[in-house]
């Protein structure tokens, strides 16, 4: 039996509380981008809540007033209601889900934590052309989305946000020193993911997240083949495969690899 299926079958014959997932997206986009990854989990019995930010949803004028407070606030409310009816909550975050899933573990008692193409750093020049442009330009065009496969890519389009607003990702920017500072608060098991390929967040903020997290269990996987959007790319199946083991070998306690 491997691991895998080790895990699954513990997890579906345990009397034990139930685990939860709380799995939160990136800006800009929605709960469909971690539909796939809900399900899965949720097949294997685990309660799955996966949340839409503020200011998403609905029309992209909606986020205008909103930023990290907002959506970080969001997060710890959603991961105490599942703490109601789950002694441990797992948490998956894409993109500002990933730097919010990191805020979350540096201040909750998260049984483990998925990052998938975390902010840390982002590149030099967006908080001054921020700081410039935000007042004459709050939405810039969203050029592309950033998944390689063509036929992912078209379907992926059609629930995105067409435009951007510049305070909400100035919002980010202002705290990722934050974030950076709080890196090694965080103790759960962790699994950090990155693109090599990612037109959005360096790789390398990746890298850096692996190195200054506190956690003593952490893996680092570096995806070669797809763009930012990684649950919906070329590497989808082994995105959804590790994550899928990651989740399963903490929420059975098993000690063995998860990959």
């Amino acid at each position: 039996m491997t691991a895998l299926q080790e895990a699954s079958a513990t997890l579906l014959h345990s009397a034990a509380s139930p685990a939860g997932v709380l799995l939160i997206h990136g800006l800009n986009g929605s709960p469909g981008d971690m539909a796939e990854i809900a399900a899965l989990l949720h097949a294997r019995k685990l309660v799955v809540k996966n949340m839409l930010l503020p200011g998403h949803g609905s029309h992209v004028r909606a986020m205008l007033s909103l930023g990290w407070p907002d959506w970080a606030e969001a997060v710890h409310a959603e991961y105490r209601e599942l703490r109601k009816s789950c002694a441990r909550v797992f948490v998956i975050g894409h993109s500002l889900g990933g730097a919010l899933a990191l805020d979350l573990a540096a201040h909750e008692d998260v049984a483990g934590l998925v990052s998938m193409c975390s902010p840390l750093y982002l590149r030099a020049w967006m908080s001054p052309a921020i700081r410039a442009a935000k007042h004459l330009l709050p939405l810039v065009p969203t050029l592309r989305e950033d998944v390689r496969d063509p036929r992912a890519r078209q379907q992926y389009a059609r629930d995105v946000y067409r435009w951007t607003p510049l305070l909400p990702v100035e919002s980010l920017l202002n705290y990722l020193p934050t974030l950076r500072a709080e890196l090694p608060q965080i103790s759960a098991p962790a699994l950090i993911m990155v693109a090599a390929r990612d037109h959005v967040v360096p790789p390398r903020d990746g890298r850096a997240i692996y190195h200054h997290i506190g956690s003593r269990e952490k893996y680092f996987v570096t995806f070669h083949s797809s763009y930012h959007v990684l649950m919906k790319d070329y590497d989808r199946a082994e995105v959804f495969a590790k994550t899928e083991a990651f989740i399963l070998r903490y929420a059975c306690n098993l000690h063995v690899s998860p990959f």
